[in-house]
């Protein structure tokens, strides 16, 4: 065989596998149907807190609540929003474009880090416990930075218009752990993440004196610096943060639940 024919059909065959490699790609990672638009919760001149909606007004005579319960450091609820689009073209199996009808589950990780200094409470406490070498229900004072997460499955989200989603922190818990300084959401579906991790960050927020943003991202395979799932691995940066579990709710777990539920996704029964 000559040389060019033996060189051409070495052209074919490389040609062959590389198709063949980039249609096992495409058969085996779904498109990127859906897109956060924007998170929201911080940031502004906002005290990140909102009353509970209230169907009666006279609940706290009917309970024995006295006037002081009203006037309680823990004012309101915090609550953390995320709004994202679905396309309305996606990609089967066989790497071929057909309408979706309807995604049937898809999972959102909310992820949020407190700063207990600007709890009042936390504050006083923390001063008393470095002497004392801790607290009551707080061994460690020197951990005061509280990593809340949560992952909640919604089901039948449908192409065509904005979803909303949210979660919440109660006013217990906001009383104790302060204020956020970090919020980011992250979405999955079939265990594929779909678009960029969104994340607010306050600002001049920083953990152990070291800027926030730092630990929040890393490079990728690009060689760029990119958001990246930072609460699964800042535990292992910074002794001064610790795991809080069970404090953040789905917003259908809340009073909430009353107020404009028709324009949210409805969370998986489990």
């Amino acid at each position: 065989m000559k040389a060019w024919m033996m060189f051409a059909a070495a052209l074919l065959i490389a040609g062959g596998a590389m198709a063949q490699s980039r249609s096992s790609r495409n058969a085996q990672q779904p498109d990127q149907m859906i897109r956060i638009k924007e998170i929201t919760g911080m940031g502004g001149d906002s005290d990140y807190t909102t009353p509970a909606p209230q169907i009666d007004a006279k609940w706290k005579k009917r309970i024995n609540h006295t006037d002081n319960y009203a006037k309680d450091d823990a004012k309101g609820w915090h609550y953390f929003e995320v709004a994202y689009q679905v396309g309305n073209i996606g990609t089967d199996g066989s790497g071929a474009k057909k309408p979706v009808l309807a995604i049937p589950e898809v999972e959102i990780t909310y992820a949020l880090l407190y700063n207990m200094t600007k709890s009042k409470l936390a504050a006083s406490v923390a001063r008393n416990a470095q002497k004392a070498g801790g607290a009551i229900g707080w061994e460690n004072p020197r951990q005061l930075y509280s990593l809340f997460t949560e992952t909640i499955t919604y089901t039948s989200i449908t192409p065509g218009r904005e979803h909303y989603a949210a979660v919440c922190v109660p006013p217990s818990a906001v009383a104790i752990y302060g204020d956020p300084m970090v919020f980011s959401v992250q979405i999955k579906v079939n265990g594929v993440q779909q678009g960029e991790i969104a994340t607010e960050v306050a600002g001049g927020a920083a953990v152990d004196g070291k800027d926030i943003r730092a630990i929040l991202q890393e490079k990728g395979a690009d060689g760029k610096a990119h958001m990246a799932a930072w609460w699964e691995r800042i535990e292992n940066l910074s002794e001064s943060v610790v795991t809080r579990e069970g404090i953040l709710r789905d917003r259908s777990m809340t009073p909430f639940v009353m107020a404009g539920d028709q324009y949210y996704d409805q969370v998986k029964a489990k």
